[in-house]
């Protein structure tokens, strides 16, 4: 499956509304949009504010003048949770340097949320959106998190002390959309109902008990190597 290479776009998507649940709101309708670039076609689910859709918003806000970029990464925190949580690498990046503690919050709540979304997908190939989503918040995040543990560590311990995690209300279609399996209905025209991609509510606590064991391992792995740096 191709992915579109990140342009900038006629954007049409900013904040997503709260995902109200029911069978009827559970239904998509997933569409292909290509896109030519240098002579190669991309092609990307859209609708429903799907992967695409996210593409799009985010392409074009990373096309706005340097200037706007305290008033887009506030908006976005601000949005947090109505928007997918890809948008939370993006102020991750738009922060980093100015706001160093935001951008690791940011990220470490964009990361768990996008699991989340992730894993609550009847599509397993879904899952590789958390890596193609964590890259959108750029490589400095990255130098920041290797060069200072100690503010990773504690943007990490914040982001499982706040209770955020699984408090987004938006749809985790953006991330459900990223798989194989709407990428094959929208090319075969096909609405995809609830039960076709979205696991039953019934599993949810169990996924949010392993991501929160899995966050709170990830801390004491921190914490054991810095103290095996100190000594």
């Amino acid at each position: 499956m191709m992915r579109i290479p990140l342009m900038i776009l006629a954007g049409f998507l900013l904040a997503t509304p709260a995902w109200a649940q029911g069978a009827d709101d559970n239904m998509r309708h997933p569409a292909i949009m290509s896109v030519m670039d240098e002579g190669t076609e991309s092609q990307f689910v859209v609708g429903d504010a799907a992967w695409g859709d996210v593409l799009v918003t985010l392409a074009t806000l990373q096309g706005s003048a340097p200037d706007r970029a305290p008033v887009i990464a506030e908006q976005l925190w601000q949005r947090r949770d109505t928007n997918p949580p890809i948008f939370l690498f993006e102020v991750a990046r738009l922060t980093v340097e100015s706001d160093p503690d935001r951008a690791l919050h940011a990220y470490f709540l964009g990361r768990a949320r996008t699991i989340y979304d992730a894993s609550r997908c009847i599509d397993p190939t879904a899952l590789a959106v958390v890596t193609a989503s964590s890259q959108q918040a750029g490589p400095a995040v990255t130098a920041l998190m290797n060069s200072d543990t100690a503010r990773m560590e504690a943007a990490l311990a914040a982001v499982i002390e706040s209770g955020e995690v699984f408090t987004s209300q938006a749809s985790p279609w953006w991330a459900c959309s990223y798989g194989n399996a709407a990428y094959y209905a929208a090319i075969n025209s096909a609405p995809m109902p609830g039960a076709e991609w979205l696991k039953v509510e019934a599993v949810w606590p169990a996924l949010r008990t392993a991501i929160s064991n899995n966050m709170n391992a990830n801390l004491a792995r921190v914490r054991e190597g810095q103290q095996a740096e100190s000594q």
